[in-house]
């Protein structure tokens, strides 16, 4: 669930999200060790954060983090009312090892985000990776590629293989926050060094209760986020269909059928040859 409000009477808005039901959806879907669960929760909760801005139905998210770490490559993506799913490289990397999230991420590559409204071209944003730790990459990004100097905390506590608490608290400031209401904020989300357990501890709601009430604040509608994937059968055959008649049929014979499995779910979806010669008929 994302809680959220406006502070300074429109000059900020805070958003203090609990994902760990998301979490352990992706956990359970992709058997991730406790150390990627770290790492790509936090990743997870970020993409909830920013799908659930989008306006528009069709609206789409794609974040891709590539550091060089045991990890490997991180994809993300987000549909309207922070409909999240991804999935890694190296889903059990690290399995058994007490390594942090820079661990797994690594710091040696960069961020991509990518927007999609529908438009000629998406919205295509890259950043250097600070450190790996997914907080501050993302605040470095918020800062440089959308002039927004975001205050980002996150936390994912594990315990026995599940998430038993995961979230963050991430705030904006619009272009009319002064720099003194800036640095209030940043110092306030600055001190949330376990937001898990704050989480835990508080609840979201609480949360922005007891540390920005004071702050003229205005509620929005709390927006409740889910691990969704949009895979389906119609799209497998749609993407099928691209590599042409002939290409799909040769594929097809040489393998005995066609199987496609979704990165994101681990769903599989199976075209005997009868099924892709129907496709092109």
């Amino acid at each position: 669930m994302i809680k959220r409000a406006i502070l300074f009477g429109g000059k900020a808005i805070v958003s203090v999200m609990d994902t760990t039901d998301t979490v352990n959806k992706a956990i359970e879907i992709h058997g991730f060790s406790t150390p990627v669960a770290r790492a790509m929760g936090k990743a997870l909760t970020v993409a909830a954060f920013m799908s659930a801005g989008f306006k528009g139905l069709n609206n789409k998210l794609t974040l891709i983090i590539d550091g060089n770490g045991k990890g490997g490559k991180m994809v993300i993506c987000g549909d309207c009312g922070a409909k999240v799913r991804g999935y890694i490289e190296n889903p059990t990397a690290c399995e058994g090892e007490d390594v942090d999230v820079k661990t797994i991420v690594g710091s040696d590559g960069a961020l991509n985000v990518i927007k999609d409204f529908g438009l000629k071209e998406p919205y295509n944003g890259l950043s250097q990776l600070v450190n790996g730790n997914i907080d501050e990459d993302f605040a470095y990004y918020f800062t440089v590629s959308e002039q927004l100097p975001s205050a980002v905390a996150l936390g994912v506590k594990m315990d026995g293989g599940k998430c038993v608490k995961a979230g963050g608290i991430i705030v904006q400031p619009m272009p009319n926050c002064s720099e003194e209401e800036i640095f209030i904020l940043q110092d306030i989300v600055s001190n949330f060094t376990d937001v898990a357990t704050l989480l835990q501890e508080k609840g979201a709601q609480e949360i922005i209760d007891f540390y920005f009430a004071h702050f003229e604040i205005s509620r929005l509608p709390d927006i409740a986020e889910e691990y969704k994937c949009s895979c389906s059968r119609t799209r497998i055959e749609e993407m099928l269909l691209t590599l042409g008649q002939q290409q799909a049929i040769e594929i097809a014979k040489s393998q005995g059928g066609i199987q496609v499995g979704c990165e994101f779910c681990n769903k599989k979806y199976e075209f005997s040859i009868e099924d892709v010669q129907r496709m092109f008929k």
